[in-house]
């Protein structure tokens, strides 16, 4: 592996100091610090997560992939709304959908954790060894550093296919370290990432931009404290190529070209206005004010505190994920991971001692782990049990969709539903007005009716009418329920904590 340290003394030095002693048994690796660090991290998330289900898109996420697992292909056209069946629609998250249907068909809910689990154990690892490498083997800090890469994201890793987008643009990242490092063999891997890619998320664009911008970072010469990236020879040409094929690869799924343009639908107003993903953070909220705030400034305390050089493509990453925060917080993660190796870079020198533990540190570290692992095992029973029973009876009208059931209040009749609830009641087979699918609901002009009508706007009642609801499904005391409650051809015939479901008088005898 070739060393991002300059200078072929301090290289020696550096590798004395990181390299395992030949004579130590095997299981020194085992009991090291960054053991103990990854083993923490990777145990209480798994136990974090183990939590009620309370994402809006995840049930209809599983829906979709129950639905291709059962009727054996992937559907081009809305099957679920009652308001847009049959208009277009980009399935550009099909093989993440499949993957969950089946873990949830055949392990219940463990499946769905399990697949979360797993993926992100996969990136912590990803981000782990290319922290190794970028520091030059320190691998207590590239430890650290990859759980800080997780951890201030933490809320965004929840059950749907954006975790596969986190994963790859981790992973991405490893393959342009070891390119970087002259291993060019691992670029035969990204066609087949970008198949993953593209029928998983619809940001493998994403994964474009970093092959082509690390050839355009390669020309930057140094600047300041920035380290010049450099690349081997026949680097640039190989990377070049290889994004070409990996674009032509990535057309191997069902849409074509709209698994890369999806990402378009960003610029839409319509949704970024009104979808809470798609908003600026808010440094108010407890997650972005104890949770984000302190590990930027974190971050920028590390960069400009340090006397070593910065390197620049590392730098690029973490400041422009940062920048498309700051528009949409739904990038928050991708800003974690890029901290990741910079962190590891710029701290590469840190904490050298720990490199080497004494043998009683290394005994804590073991006992560490086991207590870890021993509470780990006293929760991993809570994963039992079916799908729907975990599922937050405060995130999803569980109990007023019951009672529409119970006294079969359908019939073919159409159903005005909160947006949030729409992907619930597609995984309880009742075809919603709107759900989670925004993509699909900016046709004819559905989106912005719902909003009109949600907010009772001016022409709110006259959208109602012409609509012809029957069943309107909303929180109580939301805009819609207060006005309907004042209609005389309206009536409320269930109410909860969480929802309240108000029927048309002509409709309440049939």
């Amino acid at each position: 592996m070739n060393e991002v340290s300059s200078g072929p003394n301090k290289r020696s030095v550096w590798r004395a100091l990181t390299a395992h002693d030949p004579d130590g048994p095997w299981w020194h690796s085992l009991l090291s610090i960054q053991t103990l660090v990854l083993c923490i991290w990777l145990v209480g998330f798994a136990v974090y997560v183990i939590s009620p289900i309370s994402d809006p898109d995840t049930p209809w996420h599983l829906a979709t992939g129950r639905y291709i697992l059962s009727h054996h292909t992937i559907p081009t056209t809305d099957p679920f709304s009652w308001s847009m069946r049959g208009h277009p629609w980009v399935t550009q998250e099909w093989l993440f959908e499949v993957m969950l249907a089946w873990l949830v068909n055949h392990f219940q809910y463990a499946g769905a954790w399990l697949l979360l689990v797993g993926v992100e154990t996969i990136t912590v690892f990803f981000m782990y060894a290319t922290g190794v490498r970028v520091s030059g083997g320190n691998r207590v800090v590239a430890a650290i550093a990859s759980v800080f890469g997780v951890f201030a994201g933490l809320v965004f890793w929840v059950i749907r296919p954006q975790i596969i987008s986190y994963l790859m643009f981790a992973v991405f990242l490893w393959v342009l370290q070891k390119v970087r490092d002259g291993e060019f063999r691992v670029l035969w891997f990204v066609p087949l990432l970008f198949v993953l890619w593209t029928n998983s998320h619809g940001s493998a664009s994403i994964g474009i931009f970093m092959l082509l911008l690390e050839v355009i970072i390669s020309f930057i010469p140094r600047l300041g404290r920035f380290e010049k990236l450099r690349l081997p020879k026949g680097a640039r040409l190989r990377l070049l190529a290889v994004m070409v094929v990996g674009f032509f690869a990535g057309l191997i799924n069902p849409n074509g070209m709209k698994a890369y343009t999806y990402a378009l639908l960003s610029t839409d107003p319509l949704m970024t206005n009104n979808i809470v993903e798609w908003f600026s953070p808010n440094f108010h909220t407890q997650y972005f004010e104890y949770g984000v705030l302190p590990f930027i400034i974190v971050t920028f305390f590390v960069i400009l505190a340090r006397r070593k050089s910065i390197p620049m493509r590392e730098t690029l990453y973490f400041g422009g994920a940062f920048a498309m925060t700051l528009i949409h917080q739904r990038f928050m993660p991708y800003v974690a991971i890029a901290a990741s190796p910079m962190l590891s870079a710029a701290l590469s020198d840190a904490m050298p001692t720990l490199l080497r533990p004494s043998r009683i540190l290394r005994m804590v570290n073991g006992m560490l782990c086991l207590v870890a692992l021993f509470v780990f095992g006293t929760r991993l029973p809570q994963i039992q049990g079916s799908f729907s029973s975990h599922m937050d009876r405060g995130a999803y009208p569980i109990a007023a969709v019951n009672y529409i059931e119970q006294h079969h209040l359908l019939n073919h009749r159409k159903l005005l539903n909160l947006y949030s609830w729409g992907g619930y009641l597609i995984y309880r087979g009742i075809p919603p007005f709107i759900d989670g699918r925004t993509d699909i609901y900016l046709q004819n002009n559905t989106f912005s009716n719902y909003l009109a009508i949600q907010n009772m706007n001016w022409n709110g009642p006259l959208l109602m009418s012409s609509y012809n609801f029957s069943i309107v499904l909303f929180p109580p005391g939301s805009v819609l329920a207060t006005y309907l409650s004042s209609q005389p051809g309206w009536t409320s015939v269930y109410q909860d904590g969480t929802a309240e479901v108000f029927v048309k008088q002509n409709t309440v005898s049939s």
